[in-house]
């Protein structure tokens, strides 16, 4: 198949990029003023019930999500590249129509039992919010479905964006009403913000969809002896990513809220919420998050056709060390910095935050690497190794509970996490190179990195009581900061540089010269 006519080839990958890029800036937008105006128009213990809230339904929605989003996403690749067109919306269709029925029930059960769960969470008050929550499971897990799943992995990111900032506006707009009025709203009024922002995506993304799979329908089959995974093959890469889902949730920012919401309070859970919202908002906004939805699916074509595990860590690697170098300032940021950023964020009532927002920024690091781990299990069908190494982490929130419980503090129950990740990361790494799939990322460039990042971080705090910086002065100094360690450091191979050089030949010139060892 010719690039022209390869769904995932470099010209389609660069209009995908450019549609999702666009979606997304307008999009990050959006997000980031809603979430900044929530932290303004909530009173404190409102918002940690909302962030309760939130955290109970995304929770839901990775509960109700069986492994069917990897598998869609290991598979539509496939089909897409050599099926005809009628096979692509029939797979489309069940696995649309099964994903959906697990939202369904998730959110019903939610919807009908959420006074249970507040006496769980000991916000017995929080229950009409709770119930009002288990609507927005189902509708906002259609939602992510049409998007993220389907329109995503086909490469139709133009689509799958403008139903994202449906979402994204109309959440802002109605947060922004509020504000601009002065009025400060409860928690059952933001999570009914929720669900007409969700609804009105839903509804744009399920029309979208449906008019893709009626052009995909008279698709010709590629030429060639094509042959599609295996029942068995889709069955364990589903069961082994749901089992990983639940490890890795049983430690996850969800989980974790709602233990601090349980165990400390709703004023802590606040700013614990708050935090990890921040937190979040970063890492979806970097490129492993960012150019997931388009670059997950030409990975892993491209591993599909060529069986090439060398060449797809470099692609892997290129793609890891983009977002790290945009991480890093943002870190080196809230190390010296943090109490000024934290109350710009949210006011002055979350300056105390500062501390706990860097560390949680130094856990997004580790995170993304997790993405690109699972990635790379995923497209060898090696999954098991989540699920053997996962089992693991279900001493976390044992442990975050005595921790809690005894009197501990929410940097040492990050610190917690932190540990767990890089246990479970490396294991996982270890063990994909004795199974003849050497996970190799130039590590020496990520190390040069930190180690300059850290030298940076220690002269602006020995200066902090020496000279005084205000927020646009702090934010010049660790943008240019951030530039000069990342010249120095030269964190990308010359192979990954290469590699970027034949997607994009005029950046990638500057990149070897500047940033390639």
């Amino acid at each position: 198949m010719s690039d022209s006519g390869n769904p995932y080839g470099a010209a389609a990958l660069r209009r995908s990029a450019f549609a999702y890029l666009s979606g997304r800036a307008v999009s990050a937008l959006l997000t980031f003023s809603a979430f900044a105006l929530a932290a303004r128009v909530l009173p404190l213990e409102s918002y940690g019930t909302y962030m309760a809230a939130l955290a109970t339904m995304e929770t839901g929605l990775a509960l109700s999500t069986p492994g069917l989003d990897w598998v869609a996403a290991r598979i539509l690749p496939e089909y897409r590249l050599h099926a005809e067109g009628r096979a692509i919306v029939g797979i489309i269709g069940r696995l649309a129509g099964l994903q959906m029925a697990f939202y369904f029930c998730a959110g019903a059960v939610l919807f009908f039992h959420a006074e249970s769960v507040a006496a769980l969470l000991r916000m017995e008050a929080a229950a009409p919010v709770l119930s009002l929550a288990g609507a927005v499971l189902a509708v906002e897990g259609f939602g992510r479905l049409y998007r993220e799943q389907m329109l995503g992995t086909l490469m139709r990111q133009g689509a799958a964006q403008a139903a994202q900032v449906v979402r994204s506006g109309t959440l802002a707009a109605l947060l922004a009403s509020d504000w601009f009025a002065g009025r400060e709203i409860t928690a059952l009024d933001a999570v009914h913000y929720e669900l007409m922002a969700s609804s009105g995506s839903t509804g744009l993304g399920a029309l979208l969809l449906l008019y893709e799979m009626w052009s995909l329908r008279y698709r010709v089959a590629s030429s060639g002896d094509w042959t599609p995974p295996g029942r068995k093959q889709l069955l364990k890469l589903a069961v082994n990513t749901y089992i990983s889902y639940l490890l890795a949730f049983a430690y996850g920012s969800q989980m974790l809220t709602l233990i601090v919401a349980r165990i400390l309070g709703a004023e802590a859970a606040a700013v614990f919420g708050f935090s990890t919202n921040f937190s979040d908002q970063v890492r979806r906004y970097l490129p492993t998050d960012l150019l997931r939805s388009v670059i997950q699916p030409a990975l892993i074509a491209f591993f599909s056709r060529r069986r090439d595990f060398g060449g797809f860590m470099v692609r892997v690697g290129g793609w890891f060390k983009s977002s790290m170098v945009l991480l890093m300032p943002v870190i080196l940021y809230f190390i010296a910095f943090g109490g000024m950023g934290a109350a710009l964020l949210g006011g002055e009532r979350f300056r105390e935050a500062g501390p706990v927002i860097a560390l949680m920024l130094v856990g997004t690091a580790l995170t993304i690497l997790r993405r690109v781990v699972e990635l790379s299990c995923n497209a060898v069908l090696a999954t098991d190794l989540y699920v053997r190494w996962g089992v693991w982490l279900l001493a976390v929130p044992v442990m975050a509970v005595l921790l809690l419980t005894s009197g501990g503090n929410l940097t040492e129950l990050i610190m917690l996490v932190i540990a767990s990740e890089t246990f479970f990361n490396f294991g996982i790494i270890l063990a994909l190179r004795r199974r003849g799939y050497p996970f190799k990322l130039a590590w020496g460039g990520m190390l040069r990195l930190a180690a300059w990042y850290g030298v940076g971080a220690g002269v602006l705090v020995w200066s902090g009581p020496l000279v005084r910086f205000d927020m646009p002065t702090s934010v010049a100094v660790c943008l240019l900061l951030g530039a000069v360690v990342t010249l120095v450091a030269k964190p990308l191979s010359a192979d990954e540089a290469a590699l970027m050089s034949n997607w994009s030949p005029r950046g990638a010139r500057l990149l070897s010269r500047f940033l390639a060892a």
